[in-house]
This record gives structure tokens, C-alpha cells and sequence, in this order.
């Protein structure tokens, strides 16, 4: 009998956000280990935090929202508690996505079963995984639907990548790309871009092959770019670099749902695209971890181009009625004056070229999170 995974009820185009974040120490500016103290000093009745793979990282999390603001708010609450308790211990909080000058070589990874199988499984793979990230899921009506957008958002993915890219140092290089954080996850082997699916039924095959292979213990294994989360009743979507602060995460969720409202209207009346071929995909994903917002993207499977930036402005012009209906005006409106003219990638290197200190771009970082966090 086929595998049969029943994709649980959830309100259409909710939110849920989850924030990878680095524990830094203020003198060394490296990664500090010391996650377990913070989440045994943990006082919210809401936790919306948890330990992750290395003991200098942590998640924060939001409970169901309808809208970006709502998010906005909960994350605020959430990183305001935990920089408090953070202080306590002689320590900052970033949220790009990489850490400019940390070894992976030496990360202590966080006690639990989970931890230690990937390890156990992923061997150097996993040792590597010092890399944050930006997660949203989007409530969906059922499986069908959420292929059909899954399929729909595979066009946007060099948007959402370029729009978050903020990781263009790794272990203290110059990558050379605006989004390192992409390269190295991708190298997790149930990672990368979706495999091409046009069914939920498509979905159950693969999870079942997969299983039955022992490639995976469960859906819950694959972490592709954009994945159903069929426990939540939702789509994920994973491509995003951590982003640099509270705000500028609040102005990029507002843009994905933006963006998701959009689809889904164009879903309801009838104009569905062809499933993007794997050339494309992977080409785009290429082209915005590299170029970041200066990116040429491919915008259908002829192999024409457009400069991602265009096509970006044309989106949010066509998407008006969206942007009024949700209340996004100021978010995408400081994203368009602010985020796409000083995206964190450009940032970070303007600040390293002048100083030619890897210890100052840490140091933005984490002011620039703390700003944040001022009432």
C-alpha cells in the first residue's frame, strides 16, 4: 500500500516564523557556546525558543499570525527576553546569515538524540551545518494546494535568496557571494531544490522511496528550499539567510506573504504555471546567491533574462491591491528605500573594505540587531 500522509488543517496563508540566531561573545566576537545556560534561564510562559545543532546557536519562533505584523510583535517580545538574559551572561545576539570569522571545526554541538544522529549519519556534512536561516510557513488548504504554490514560489526563489542574502563571509574569507549560507546547506544530501513534484500524490511516492531506501526517517528529513510541512498543515519556505534584525526580518515576511497572497489569486483564477524545469531552478538559485539584488534571473524556460531588481519593482507594482488589502505599505516601501539599496551582503563588505576587520562587521551586526530592540 502507498504511503498516505495526511496534511493537517491550517488557515489559509497564516504565518509561523522561525529566526535562527548566533550567540556572540562581545570581546572575542566569535561564537559563544553557552546556550544551555540561556534556555535554563528562560522566563517567558511562552518559550518560542529552542536549542539548535550547535550550543552557540538558538531559534526563536512565533505562534500562528495572521499577518506580518502580528510577527513583527511576537519576535520583538521574544529577542527583547532573550537579549535581556543574554546581557546576564556576557553575551550579543546576530541574525545574518553566517558568522563572519568563526571555525566550524571547533563547535560544540548541543546535547540530544536528534543532534547526534545527524551527526552520526552526515559526518562532515553536519559539522559544517554554522550557518542561520530564516524559515516561513504559510498556511494552506490542503496538500494540492500546497504543491500548486510550491510549485508557483520555485519561480521566486533568487527573489527571496537576494532579498535575504547576508552571508558573504565564511570562516573568515571573502566568498565572493553575496549568500554563502546556500552552499553550504545545499551539500546536505536531503537539502538543495525541491525535487519536482506536480502531485500531493507525487509527494507521498518520493517520502515512501525515500523511506524505504532509508534515505530518510520521515518527511520531516527533507530540507529542501521549499518544503511541505504536512504536520503544521503548512509551506515552508527555507531558502532565506538569516536576516539582518528584527525589522528588516518583518519587511522580508511581508514581502513572502505579499507574494503568496498574489500567487494564490492568480491560482483562484485559473493561471498556473508550467512546474519550472530543474535547469532553471538551480541556475536561479545560483545566479542570487552569487549576485545577489544585481542578479540577471531567468523568467521562463525559454532562457530570458531580466535584472532581478526590474523584475522585483514590477512585482511589487503588480501586487498593489495585495499590499493595500494586508496593510504592507511601509513595509515595502522601507524595503524598496532601504533593503534593496543596502542589502546586509553590501553592507558587510563596504564595512570590511573599510576597516579591513572582520571583528567590526560582527560588531554592526550586533548593534544593528540591538537597535532593533529599542522601544
Amino acid at each position: 500500500m502507498p504511503v498516505t500522509i495526511p496534511f493537517s488543517k491550517s488557515e489559509l496563508l497564516t504565518l509561523g516564523v522561525e529566526v535562527e540566531l548566533q550567540i556572540i561573545h562581545p570581546e572575542t566576537r566569535n561564537l559563544y557556546p553557552i546556550s544551555p545556560e540561556i534556555l535554563q534561564d528562560w522566563s517567558l510562559e511562552s518559550p518560542h525558543i529552542k536549542p539548535e545543532i550547535f550550543q552557540s546557536m538558538l531559534e526563536i519562533d512565533t505562534p500562528i499570525c495572521q499577518d506580518a505584523h502580528e510577527v513583527e510583535n511576537e519576535l520583538l517580545l521574544t529577542s527583547r527576553e532573550l537579549s535581556r538574559i543574554c546581557k546576564k551572561h556576557g553575551a550579543r545576539l546576530s541574525s545574518n546569515g553566517t558568522h563572519p570569522l568563526a571555525r566550524w571545526h571547533n563547535r560544540l554541538f548541543y546535547p540530544s538524540e536528534r543532534y547526534q544522529y545527524l551527526l552520526e549519519r552526515n559526518q562532515h556534512i553536519a559539522r559544517r551545518l554554522m550557518i542561520f536561516g530564516l524559515h516561513v510557513h504559510l498556511g494552506m488548504k490542503d496538500g494540492e494546494h500546497c504543491i500548486a504554490m510550491m510549485n508557483e514560489l520555485l519561480y521566486y526563489l533568487p527573489h527571496l535568496l537576494a532579498l535575504s542574502a547576508s552571508s558573504p563571509f565564511w570562516t573568515g574569507h571573502d566568498t565572493g557571494l553575496a549568500s554563502s549560507r546556500i552552499t553550504v546547506f545545499e551539500a546536505h544530501p536531503a537539502g538543495g531544490s525541491p525535487c519536482r513534484v506536480e502531485s500531493w500524490s507525487d509527494f507521498e511516492k518520493i517520502v515512501e522511496r525515500l523511506q524505504k531506501s532509508g534515505s530518510i526517517e520521515s518527511f520531516k528529513d527533507i530540507w529542501w528550499d521549499l518544503r511541505p510541512s504536512p504536520n503544521f498543515g503548512t509551506l515552508e519556505i527555507r531558502i532565506c539567510d538569516g536576516v539582518s534584525g528584527i525589522r528588516r526580518t518583518s519587511r522580508l515576511v511581508a514581502f513572502i506573504h505579499m507574494l503568496a497572497h498574489h500567487i494564490n489569486k492568480r491560482l483562484e483564477q485559473g493561471h498556473k504555471r508550467p512546474v519550472p524545469d530543474d535547469w532553471f531552478v538551480r541556475e536561479n538559485k545560483w545566479r542570487a546567491s552569487r549576485h545577489g539584488l544585481d542578479a540577471d534571473v531567468l523568467v521562463d524556460l525559454h532562457g530570458n533574462t531580466k535584472p532581478l531588481l526590474e523584475d522585483l519593482r514590477e512585482l511589487i507594482a503588480a501586487a498593489q491591491s495585495e499590499i493595500q488589502e494586508l496593510g504592507y505599505e511601509a513595509y515595502i516601501e522601507e524595503l524598496l528605500e532601504n533593503d534593496l539599496a543596502r542589502p546586509s551582503y553590501k553592507v558587510q563588505k563596504e564595512i570590511f573594505e573599510k576597516s579591513q576587520s572582520l571583528e567590526s562587521v560582527v560588531d554592526h551586526l550586533c548593534t544593528e540587531f540591538e537597535e532593533d530592540l529599542k522601544a
